[in-house]
């Protein structure tokens, strides 16, 4: 493979890459960053005490800059803090072991960061591959949004003197969520933010995950964003009205929400009750039939002979169809 031709006035991008055990997965991360149109990168890749087959994975999988550090699964935001000090670029790019980025996203997003200096979070639009496909279905980034829920995911750049102005990512967050509080620092302290609306970066969905252990945990929910909301407080003084307008509107969205599905329960449950009451009159409709009746009768007044009339029955049929093979 031809060996591409670093570019004059590209700022090193260091791409921190935390992996535990995703060896199956990693090549084809480190692939998508070997065809960056974008070309003055390191990799650091760290190793967050995953089994020896990931671990010889990382050290075979070939990039021209690459650097690997091994922790003792101290979690991903301990993880992405102890790459991100090790770094040498300027701007920082978080990539999952297990996602993958278009060849042109890294140029792009750079080109936004190069042409404005209060820029502080670069991202884009997404997609699901994996065990789930299709558009990822955030919403466009607004300060009201992100106020109310997180819209940017991890995979964004940033600059490494922000990160170190905030704190990096905090390591309390233990059940996730470590990427909103870090993205609510900088808007803080007045980083703008930016959206490319093009589908650059691709997020794979496993059956379990972090994420999904997260969405499925209410305790841990409620917890996390209590201690968000805590944590930048003063973030969400300053902006009170526009935060309270937009919980005012969700809340509206899930009070319509919860009646239209009363009311579809509502029909469903009618209906279920008119098949329940129509399989009531066809069973009435059939005991009225003399032969049922009959049968009816053996069975309740003459339990053996009726058995003794089915086992008959089942060795009538058993001959007919002995005959028919024959």
């Amino acid at each position: 493979m031809m060996k591409k031709r670093l570019q004059e006035n590209e700022p090193l991008v260091s791409v921190v890459m935390p992996c535990y055990n995703d060896g199956p997965y990693i090549e084809e991360a480190v692939d998508s960053l070997r065809k960056q149109t974008w070309t003055n990168l390191e990799l650091i890749i760290i190793d967050d005490g995953s089994d020896e087959e990931t671990v010889q994975m990382i050290e075979q999988t070939p990039f021209p800059r690459k650097k690997i550090l091994h922790t003792s699964h101290i979690g991903p935001a301990a993880a992405r803090n102890k790459g991100i000090s090790e770094a040498e670029g300027g701007f920082i790019l978080p990539l999952d072991a297990d996602d993958t980025i278009d060849e042109t996203y890294i140029q792009k997003a750079m080109a936004v960061m190069m042409a404005n200096s209060n820029a502080g979070i670069v991202y884009c639009r997404a997609d699901l591959f994996g065990e789930a496909k299709g558009l990822w279905d955030l919403p466009d980034y607004s300060l009201k949004t992100e106020l109310l829920d997180n819209c940017i995911f991890v995979t964004a750049i940033f600059r490494k003197e922000d990160w170190e102005k905030v704190g990096g990512f905090c390591e309390e967050f233990r059940a996730g969520m470590e990427d909103y509080d870090f993205w609510l620092s900088l808007i803080e302290m007045g980083r703008e933010v930016y959206q490319l609306q093009e589908v650059l970066f691709h997020y794979r969905i496993k059956t379990v995950s972090r994420t999904s252990r997260f969405q499925n945990s209410y305790a841990d929910k409620q917890e996390t964003y209590v201690q968000l909301y805590w944590r930048h407080r003063e973030l969400y003084r300053q902006n009170m009205d526009i935060y309270c307008l937009e919980l005012r509107r969700c809340l509206i969205d899930q009070l319509m929400l919860n009646r239209q599905l009363q009311e579809d329960r509502k029909e469903e449950t009618e209906r279920l009750l008119l098949q329940a009451k129509e399989g009531q009159r066809n069973l009435e409709s059939m005991l009225q039939d003399p032969v049922i009746e009959y049968v009816a009768s053996i069975r309740k007044m003459k339990p053996g002979l009726s058995a003794f009339l089915e086992k008959l029955l089942r060795i009538k049929n058993n001959a007919k169809r002995i005959l028919r093979r024959k």
